[in-house]
This record gives C-alpha cells, structure tokens and sequence, in this order.
C-alpha cells in the first residue's frame, strides 16, 4: 500500500511538474497594442483538415527558403466560422520573391492596427494547444468586458513565444 501511494504522489509530482513547464500556470495579460503590418505567405484550410498544419508548414518553409526569404515567422489566421490560413510572416520579401510563389501559396497584407494580446511561453509544439486552452478564454473574457466583436485571431510564433493577437473591433449596438 505504501509503495502504491508513493507512486501516486511520484505521478502527481512529474505531471504537475510537466503542466508547469508547458505554462498551464502561466498568468494570461492582455493588452492592447499597435501591431502590423504584416506579409502573409500562406495556404487556407478548414477546420477539419488541422491534422495538416504540420505538413503544410512544412512545405511552405521550404517553399520560402527556395525563394530565397529567410526572414520569417509562422503565423496562422484563425477565422470565426472555422476556416485557417497556415502561414509565415514574411520581412523584407521583395516583389520578384513573393511572384515566385503565386502558383504555390496566397499571400495577402495583414494591415497595421490595434490589437488584443497576449504571450503565452513557447516550449513545443504543444504549446499551441496549451496556449489556446489558457489564451482563449482570455481573450473572450476581454472581449466581452470591453464591447469587443468576435473577429480572426492570429499566433505568431516569436522564437521563445507564441503571440496571439486579435484585431480591436467594436461591436455594433
């Protein structure tokens, strides 16, 4: 029974230990800012086909690296009715770099504006879903204290943090 228990409290100690790392403890701040603007390289997909993130980023990592853009970030749109846009942000990509993927991938402006956000700390690739479990509500919470209407949320992954921001829009009366 003794050897039971200290498993138990062995188990508890290691996942929480885990759930400290991965930040389910971490505190979400929001705040408002002026973000943007931002090139976005990407590939659409519905809320069904999340299972291809991973390919798709892939593929277009590469894909940028073969035109040449080395200053990227990955940035996904996510749109209230369920569909994503997986991408990169792209810096200083010049015009001739961006026609070469016009057969391969979209790429739309994400105008400058204000925004919500909030850093949620990057550890892995289950960050994202971490991030979003302790993110979400967050924002949903400001959103509603402030009078804001449901709009796209983005993630930027910025090297040692995911940055979710969404778009400050005021919900119509």
């Amino acid at each position: 029974m003794r050897i039971l228990l200290v498993g138990v409290i062995l188990i508890a100690t290691v996942a929480l230990g885990v759930a400290a790392y991965m930040g389910a403890f971490h505190r979400v701040a929001i705040t408002e800012q002026d973000r943007g603007p931002y090139t976005l390289v990407y590939r659409e997909i519905s809320a069904s086909e999340m299972s291809k993130v991973g390919e798709i980023t892939t593929a277009l990592d590469s894909l940028l690296e073969g035109a040449g853009i080395v200053r990227r970030k990955p940035l996904d749109v996510f749109f209230p009715e369920g569909r994503e846009e997986v991408g990169f942000a792209v810096e200083s990509a010049t015009a001739d770099q961006l026609a070469i993927l016009k057969d391969k991938a979209k790429v739309t402006e994400i105008p400058a504006q204000r925004f919500m956000v909030a850093e949620f700390p990057w550890r892995n690739r289950a960050s994202y879903l971490v991030g979003y479990i302790k993110v979400d509500p967050a924002l949903a919470k400001y959103r509603s204290a402030h009078l804001y209407k449901k709009v796209e949320a983005l993630a930027l992954h910025d090297g040692r943090a995911i940055v979710y921001m969404q778009p400050v829009v005021a919900s119509q009366p």
